[in-house]
């Protein structure tokens, strides 16, 4: 960057009033290189040579390596040129970080390994989560959704917060939230790009009760209908061979579900002005057996607090209705 300052300027500023080439780079809205550059142009002595900076190898390994400060917030908060602290990662064999690792700012911690949790995740994931790297060598696991649901939005929060850094937008016009969670690779196997469910969780029911839980929390609705007065279940996606795969398993577990039913949706605008690029698929469980079957078989892993409490109102919903049958015969 070229900056207008002639020889004596730029001498008084740094000999006679003793700035630092931060300061003056702040003064000029440069970068603080090309102040060393012009010193050096102008055979401007620097007021002493860089070995002779007071940063010890303990502080510049607590900045940089410990806290994971760049050379850029090392420089403004010590006011000590970013030259000299390269200078002095190199004199100490501080390990420099390489380019994906210079972009992490906030603390991570590793994903805790944890089964249930993995195979909750992947539902969810499946269900209502863009999970991305921003370039191929990066170290950062980027996972995003935009939702008008506040309850949606802090779930999500909840679920990635312990492991990263978490950012939310401001609320849109139409109330859209968009929420940003950057995560280290240990959360790479979020970025399979899959269609149907993991073998591991199908073999195993815990592991399969915690998916549809992440999947249910991500696309399901329980509720009451409105004209019959009765609590169901309903499950849906674009992906006809995920449903199939679930509503499978549910049927071989006695939980009778209605069959797949295709909404005719594909390019057509939906709510939030986008094109449908395909049709929708859903099915429904209704009868009052199977929907406590399948509540007790989800409800140890579900999270979402909205449809934990629809979840506790169809409940209600079934025993006041087989009360009244009851009281009938």
């Amino acid at each position: 960057m070229l900056i207008s300052i002639t020889k004596e300027r730029l001498n008084y500023l740094y000999k006679n009033k003793k700035l630092t080439t931060y300061e003056i780079a702040r003064i000029y809205n440069c970068c603080q290189t090309t102040v060393w550059k012009r010193l050096h142009r102008f055979d401007i002595k620097a007021r002493f040579p860089w070995n002779a900076v007071n940063l010890p190898k303990e502080k510049l390994e607590d900045f940089y390596t410990k806290r994971k400060l760049s050379t850029w917030a090392i420089e403004e908060k010590l006011k000590i040129p970013r030259s000299t602290i390269h200078r002095k990662l190199l004199e100490y064999k501080i390990k420099r970080r390489n380019r994906a690792e210079s972009h992490i700012v906030y603390p991570r911690r590793d994903f805790s390994g944890n089964k249930l949790e993995k195979a909750y995740l992947i539902g969810f994931a499946m269900g209502d989560l863009r999970v991305r790297k921003i370039y191929p060598n990066s170290e950062t696991i980027h996972i995003d959704c935009g939702s008008t649901k506040k309850e949606q939005i802090n779930l999500i929060s909840t679920l990635f917060k312990r492991y990263g850094r978490v950012w939310t937008s401001r609320s849109s016009k139409k109330g859209k939230v968009q929420i940003e969670c950057s995560v280290n690779s240990s959360f790479d196997f979020l970025l399979k790009k899959r269609i149907l469910i993991d073998k591991w969780i199908l073999r195993n029911k815990k592991y399969f009760s915690a998916f549809l839980a992440g999947f249910t929390d991500a696309e399901g609705c329980i509720s009451i209908d409105k004209n019959k007065k009765q609590a169901y279940y309903s499950l849906g996606n674009y992906n006809k061979p995920l449903l199939s795969q679930i509503r499978n398993f549910l049927i071989r577990n006695q939980i009778h579900c209605s069959r797949l039913n295709e909404s005719k949706v594909k390019g057509k605008i939906c709510f939030d002005k986008y094109f449908h690029n395909q049709n929708y698929w859903h099915f429904r469980v209704c009868a009052k057996s199977s929907l406590l079957s399948l509540f007790k078989f989800i409800d140890l892993f579900l999270k979402h607090r909205k449809k934990r409490n629809d979840m506790k109102r169809a409940i209600e919903n079934i025993n006041l209705r087989n009360k009244l049958q009851t009281n009938k015969i």
